[in-house]
């Protein structure tokens, strides 16, 4: 693998392997890896996630994003928003937790009932649900990455 510069970086929730170029063979085979690595992490979620109504997990999905221009294969598990609500903005709540600060909320109409406005109290728990299994599975990531790395480096070299 002479000529391809390859830095790691890491943080609690990231990991994220930096090539210069990405030959073809190895990108293939880093999709492949990387797909089989998000959907164990969407496995992961969704067995943390609460479940009241069942929206949270119908709206988690994993991506696997290849960008040829910009050389990288990134794989992501996010909760999707939909249309006619933010629902990943409520997950970003129950994700991180909330403050007990008071806030409005408008009024609204509920089955033909006009319900006023009022002020509520936040104090949601952060359950971490998204951030504690992408945080367990780096160093899992980060070998199988690296044995990646190494088996292409081994047939380059043959």
């Amino acid at each position: 693998m002479s000529g391809i510069d390859v830095r790691i970086d890491v943080n609690d929730t990231r990991l994220r392997l930096r090539l210069d170029a990405l030959p073809k063979e190895l990108r293939r085979r880093l999709v492949t890896k990387i797909r089989e690595l998000t959907n164990e992490l969407l496995a992961k979620v969704e067995a943390r996630e609460p479940v009241r109504t069942g929206r949270l997990r119908r709206l988690t999905t994993s991506f696997v994003d290849v960008n040829e221009a910009k050389q990288y294969v990134r794989g992501r598990v996010r909760v999707l928003r939909t249309r006619d609500h933010n629902t990943a903005a409520a997950a970003g709540a129950l994700e991180y937790g909330s403050t007990g600060k008071r806030y409005s909320v408008r009024g609204y109409t509920r089955r033909g009932t006009a319900v006023q406005g009022y002020m509520r109290r936040g104090g949601i728990t952060a359950q971490r649900f998204l951030r504690t299994p992408a945080t367990a599975m780096i160093p899992k990531a980060r070998r199988e990455l690296a044995l990646v790395l190494g088996q292409f480096a081994r047939d380059a070299l043959k």
